[in-house]
């Protein structure tokens, strides 16, 4: 790893920098590149990017085997990211297909983070909130730039409801949790409380652990 300037430039930096050099003579190659450098700031322009050279399986002639093998060799890029990068862009192709005309037409215009497309792509599949719910949340995330904190806090509850037993058992992992972190706690050999306090604690959380562990 070096720095320049403020910048810290990593192996995989380096090793993106050369491929694309290299490739400089194919424009759609080193244009996807360089979008997945940017990956970031840009991820719309790179998932844009991406769906084209899947839909002309232009990395045969780059001569790899597949899409997913050029994705992981030469952009650096996991399964599991493209999956999200494309499936993203797809659900705006489909439902708001202006986002994407805007984004081309004025790509110095913000566009919405992938994290407020997966809420909202999450919250039309789920089928939990009206219609009218649903527009002013793509409303929310994609005119306003609202991000994905803010249409959890907004949306959450009518969007992904919570069913009662799923509250239940939500509530009851989070006691197991902290029981077990405060008997960890209390098994120290400095507390700063007197000794026959903490077993006392120690006991009774025990007994919540007990209970809590037989539902």
């Amino acid at each position: 790893m070096r720095a320049v300037g403020s910048k810290i430039i990593t192996k995989t930096d380096r090793a993106m920098e050369d491929r694309l050099l290299a490739v400089s003579g194919d424009p759609e190659r080193a244009d996807t590149l360089a979008k997945a450098r940017a990956f970031k700031r840009t991820w719309l322009e790179l998932a844009d990017a991406l769906a084209r050279v899947q839909k002309h399986e232009s990395w045969r002639r780059w001569g790899f085997t597949d899409f997913d093998a050029y994705c992981r060799k030469e952009l650096h890029l996991r399964s599991s990211t493209v999956a999200k990068l494309l499936g993203s862009y797809r659900f705006l192709e489909s439902a708001a297909p202006t986002v994407l005309e805007r984004a081309r037409a004025m790509p110095e215009e913000p566009i919405p983070s992938m994290a407020a497309v997966e809420f909202v792509q999450k919250a039309t599949d789920r089928g939990a909130a009206d219609a009218d719910t649903l527009a002013d949340m793509r409303r929310f995330a994609f005119e306003e730039g609202a991000e994905a904190p803010m249409l959890a806090k907004k949306y959450k509850e009518v969007a992904f409801p919570e069913a009662e037993d799923e509250k239940k058992e939500r509530i009851r992992a989070q006691l197991l949790g902290a029981a077990r972190r405060l008997v960890a706690l209390l098994g120290e050999d400095e507390l700063p409380v007197p000794k026959a306090m903490a077993k006392r604690t120690e006991d009774a959380v025990n007994e919540l652990l007990g209970a809590l562990e037989a539902n």
